[in-house]
C-alpha cells in the first residue's frame, strides 16, 4: 500500500504543541461532567450537558455528519462515504457513561475535574473511556479539516449505559441498525492495551474476542438452631466447602483458534461476590447464599458453565440458580484476523506505538459494548494504544484513575489513521 499524507496522521499536518494542548484540553473538558450510570438508575442531565459541550467542541463534527439519539442519550453519528463503491461501513464505538467515583477525599485530584497536571490528565474515565469518546472525535474534526473523505460509511457509536450492560444505549442503537438491514464490516471498541511484563517487554494486545458474564446464585439450607450446639452440617459451613470447592476446580478449556490458544485470560472465572446468611450472632442460620460471577471463556456457554458448577457442587447438598438479568450475555465468537480491517489496525497500531513494542491477540475478560454491536458487524476488534500500570486492568474502576498526555494524543492519532486506513 503506497503512503499517504495521512500516514503519519496527525504529524503529517504539522500540529503545535498549541494544536496538542487544544486537543488535551478538549478531552479534559469532557471528564467535567459526571455521567454515572448505576443500576438503580441515574440522571441523564449530565449526558445531554456533555452532548452540548461536545457539539461546541468539535463544531465540525457534528455540522458535518449526521447524527441520532437513542435511549435518550446515546449518540450515533454517520459519517457517509463513497456511494458508488458499495462497501460495507466501518464502526468505531466508545461509552460516555462511568463508574462513581467513590469518596473524592482518596483521589489526588478531583475526579471530576479534568485537570492537566504532571503531563497526565486526572479524573473518572480518562481511560473508560472517554479517551476513546474524545478521542474519536478528535480525530475525525483533525481528518475534516485536513479534506478526508472516506471511501465508505463510518460510524461513530457513543452508548450511555455500558457500565451496566448496554440495554438502553447499544442494544437500542444495534436494534436500529438491525431495523435498517445495516451490516458493519468491523467494529472497534475498548478492551485491548499495551501491556508491560515483569520483564518489562511492552506488547499491544488487540482483543478479538471477550468473555461472557453470568451470575449464579449458590445456596445451602440446614435446620436453624442454636449456636452453642452445632451440628455437623451447618448451610453457611456447606455452602463455604461449596466455594473452596469450586475455586480450587478449572473449567476444561474449550477448543479455540490458534490466535488465542495461549492468550492471558482465557480460562473460565468464578468470582464468588455476594456472601449472604444469618441474621444473629448465636444463631446457626437455616439458609445460606452467596452470588458467584462467571466469566464464560470463548467456545463455552452460559449453559456449560451452569452445568459445571452444578458438577461440582450438587453432590455438596447445594442448589444452583443462573440470575437471569439483562448481563447475561454468551462470550463472543472470535473475530478474524484476515481482513482489511484487522491489517489497517494492526499497521495503525504499530505506526503510533514504539519500535521496541510486540504485537498480540488476545481476550478481554470483561464485557464490553461490542457484545451488543456484534450483531451488526461480521467482526469485533477491541484495543486503545493506553499504556496500563502494574494495576492492569484494574486501573480502569480505580482511585485517581488518569491517562498521560502521550497516551491521549496517540489515540487521537491512531483513530485517525485507523478510519483513513480503512476507508481508502
Amino acid at each position: 500500500m503506497s503512503p499517504t499524507k495521512y500516514d503519519s496522521f496527525p504529524d503529517g499536518l504539522k500540529l503545535s504543541s498549541e494544536d496538542e494542548y487544544g486537543i488535551v484540553s478538549r478531552f479534559a473538558g469532557t471528564i467535567r461532567f459526571p455521567t454515572v450510570s448505576a443500576p438503580e438508575g441515574f440522571s441523564l442531565e449530565p449526558f445531554h450537558k456533555m452532548r452540548q459541550y461536545s457539539t461546541t467542541a468539535w463544531r465540525n463534527v457534528f455540522s458535518s455528519l449526521d447524527m441520532e439519539l437513542h435511549g435518550e442519550a446515546s449518540i450515533l453519528l454517520k459519517w457517509s462515504g463513497d456511494s458508488s463503491l458499495s462497501l460495507d461501513p466501518v464502526m468505531l464505538a466508545a461509552h460516555q457513561d462511568v463508574v462513581p467515583a467513590g469518596d473524592p477525599a482518596r483521589w489526588s485530584h478531583d475526579p471530576w475535574g479534568g485537570e492537566m497536571f504532571n503531563n497526565r490528565i486526572w479524573g473518572r474515565g480518562t481511560i473508560d473511556y472517554k479517551c476513546g469518546f474524545a478521542g474519536m472525535l478528535e480525530a475525525v474534526s483533525l481528518l475534516l479539516a485536513a479534506g478526508f473523505k472516506p471511501g465508505r460509511t463510518v460510524y461513530l457509536s457513543f452508548g450511555h449505559d455500558e457500565e451496566i450492560g448496554g440495554l438502553l444505549g447499544a442494544q437500542a442503537i444495534t436494534e436500529s441498525l438491525q431495523d435498517r438491514k445495516i451490516l458493519c464490516s468491523s467494529v472497534l471498541d475498548e478492551g485491548g492495551y499495551i501491556y508491560s511484563d515483569p520483564h518489562g517487554a511492552v506488547t499491544a494486545e488487540v482483543a478479538i474476542a471477550e468473555k461472557g458474564y453470568a451470575s449464579f446464585q449458590l445456596s445451602a439450607e440446614a435446620v436453624q438452631g442454636h449456636s452453642s450446639v452445632p451440628p455437623d452440617r451447618t448451610a453457611i459451613g456447606v455452602l463455604a466447602r461449596a466455594i473452596v470447592a469450586l475455586n480450587e476446580s478449572s473449567m476444561p478449556l474449550p477448543e479455540v483458534p490458534e490466535e488465542i490458544k495461549s492468550a492471558d485470560w482465557l480460562q473460565t472465572t468464578f468470582a464468588p461476590t455476594i456472601l449472604s446468611g444469618g441474621c444473629k450472632e448465636n444463631i446457626l442460620p437455616g439458609r445460606a447464599e452467596v452470588i458467584v460471577n462467571t466469566r464464560p471463556s470463548p467456545g463455552s456457554s452460559v449453559a456449560a458453565v451452569l452445568e459445571y458448577i452444578l458438577s461440582v457442587v450438587e453432590p455438596l447438598g447445594v442448589k444452583v440458580e443462573l440470575l437471569d438479568n439483562g448481563s447475561v450475555s454468551e462470550p463472543s465468537f472470535v473475530s478474524s484476523t484476515d481482513t482489511k480491517d484487522f491489517r489497517a489496525l494492526k499497521r495503525s497500531i504499530l505506526n503510533v506505538v514504539s519500535k521496541d513494542t510486540g504485537f498480540r491477540c488476545g481476550v478481554f475478560p470483561a464485557a464490553t459494548d461490542s457484545r451488543r454491536y456484534s450483531r451488526v458487524a461480521k467482526n469485533a476488534y477491541r484495543f486503545m494504544p493506553v499504556h496500563l500500570d502494574q494495576k492492569g486492568i484494574g486501573a480502569l474502576h480505580s482511585v485517581d484513575e488518569s491517562i498521560s498526555t502521550a497516551d491521549y494524543l496517540r489515540c487521537v492519532k491512531f483513530y485517525a489513521q485507523y478510519i483513513q486506513r480503512t476507508c481508502r
